[in-house]
Order: C-alpha cells, then structure tokens, then sequence
C-alpha cells in the first residue's frame, strides 16, 4: 500500500473555495468530447469480435468494455445496489510484459470531492513479467509476489476493472492524468472523462479543432510543481500510484478554482519562453503583480 506525506494527506481535502456541488458542475462542465479522447488515443466505442481481432496493447478491442449505467449493474449475474461516486481519480502503475507491451501491475481510485481512498492494490499481471520497470514504477518482483501469497492483489486487468466498477458508473466523472494509459490497460471504455494533460494543453493551445493534436503536453510532476508547489516522483523507489491520484486531483481542483492562474501560466507556456513560471511561487508572484507577456517584449 502507498503512504502519502502530511502535505498530501492535506490536500486530499476538497475545494476550500467552493462547495461540493459547485466543484462538481465546474468539473462536469470540462468533460471531454469523443472527438478530443480518440484523438489523444482513447478507445470510445465497443469493437465487435472477429475473426481477425484488434489489439490495444496486451487487451482485445472486443474485450474493452462501456461502464454501465446506473441502473444495470450486475455481479456474477446478480443485480447489485450501490451507489456510485460523482467523481473519482485514477492512475495506474504498468509493468513490460512480452515484447515490450504494458500491462497494469498497481491501481490507485480516489474519490475527487472528498479525498477518500477507494482503492489501493497491487494487480496481478498473470503472465510473464520481463521488465518491472521499477525507477518508474515503484514495484518489485519481491513486492509483487508477497501481494499475491497474501492475497492482496487483485486478479489481472479484468479484476482491476472490476474494482474500480465497484465505485462508478456511466455517470461517474473519471479524471486522470494522460488517462488514455490507464484506461486502455484496463480495458474500459467510459463516457464522462477530465483529463489534467488535456486540460491544461487546451488551457495552452485553444485548438480550433477537436481532431488536432497538441504539440506538446507537461508532466504531472511538472503540473504539481508550478500548481501545487509540490513535489512529486523524487524518490529513488519510483513513483506512487497514489500519490500520482492525489496530484491529480489537486491540479484539477486548482485548474478549476483559479482559471486566472491556469490563463497565466498557459499565455507564457503558448509564448514558448525560457521563463515560463516552473513553480507556483514565481506563477503567483506574477499573477498578483498583474505581469503580462507584454512585458518581456
């Protein structure tokens, strides 16, 4: 299980400018197109099964699943009543199976206005595994193998999926971080998605059309830093998938409870300047300054 510092456990919390419901319809307004989410690779419809079938990564496109609605949920063919959450943030860790193909290994789901940890649990690939990817990944051979003997992990992406359906449906807004990657090692297909690499990339480019793609995107680590005046993915023992959930989380909070400072730093980052503000203390020197690109010409 991943630990997270007091700072995150801190910003864990919800909004401190607005209310639940409030963050809420601020989040669902930024919702993605399908046009947006194929373009940055995500699988939007079913594939129907053929003779011929096609591959995303190690998962069938006919094996990519939709999250189902509300009211048609089952389990071992059972009906079952729950309740979905509003919003929740995923990351998942992946590992290199055959030929180089990912395969998901940890999953991390966070409730987004509330901060509670949904999951958190290694995944048992359940092939062979030829590179663990550890100074990434944060996950051993060793640590992975006492998961399975104790019965910690869950049972291949189709048990990672399943868990994660435990707390949403086609209702639940599903953020991540470049999200086509966790998505797609779980097979799921999900209407309702907010994307923080999308999001601040359209924050920078304002493309005309949904099918262009961006010319660049930045990194969690990067977001957090000039965001959250946090740091993120130092540790020698790789990255945290829980503490990459949290970090999203955060950005997106922040993206939408100050769109000043998002349009700050997206007008110098379009600029293409050396000095794009990398860290939250020079983003909000500049921002209460009232600095503007005009400035440095």
């Amino acid at each position: 299980m991943s630990k997270l510092s007091m700072e995150e456990k801190k910003g864990q919390s919800t909004s401190k400018a607005l209310n639940q419901e409030d963050l809420l319809k601020r989040l669902q307004a930024k919702c993605h197109s399908p046009a947006r989410l194929r373009t940055e690779g995500l699988v939007t419809t079913p594939c129907p099964k053929s003779d011929s079938p096609q591959w995303k990564g190690i998962i069938r496109l006919d094996l990519f699943k939709r999250t189902l609605g509300p009211r048609n949920h089952h389990h071992q063919g059972k009906s079952v009543n729950r309740t979905a959450r509003d919003a929740v943030v995923i990351d998942c860790e992946m590992v290199q199976a055959e030929k180089g193909l990912r395969v998901i290994a940890y999953l991390a789901a966070v409730d987004f206005l509330t901060g509670e940890v949904l999951v958190d649990s290694y995944v048992d690939p359940q092939r062979k595994i030829f590179n663990w990817c550890t100074r990434y990944s944060g996950i051993t051979f060793r640590a992975m193998k006492k998961a399975i003997a104790n019965g910690d992990a869950l049972r291949g992406w189709m048990g990672a999926r399943r868990a994660l359906w435990d707390y949403i449906d086609s209702d639940t807004v599903l953020i991540g971080h470049d999200i086509k990657n966790d998505l797609n090692c779980l097979g799921m297909i999900h209407p309702k998605i907010v994307d923080s690499t999308i999001l601040t990339a359209e924050a920078v480019f304002r493309p005309r059309w949904e099918t262009q793609r961006f010319r660049r995107t930045w990194s969690l680590k990067t977001l957090s830093r000039v965001f959250l005046d946090r740091s993120i993915q130092d540790g020698s023992k790789g990255h945290s998938a829980l503490q990459d959930a949290v970090a999203t989380k955060d950005i997106v909070i922040f993206c939408l409870e100050q769109p000043e400072y998002l349009k700050k730093w997206a007008d110098f980052a379009k600029g293409g300047w050396e000095d794009i503000p990398d860290d939250f203390e020079t983003l909000k020197s500049i921002v209460d300054d009232g600095v503007q690109i005009s400035d440095y010409l």
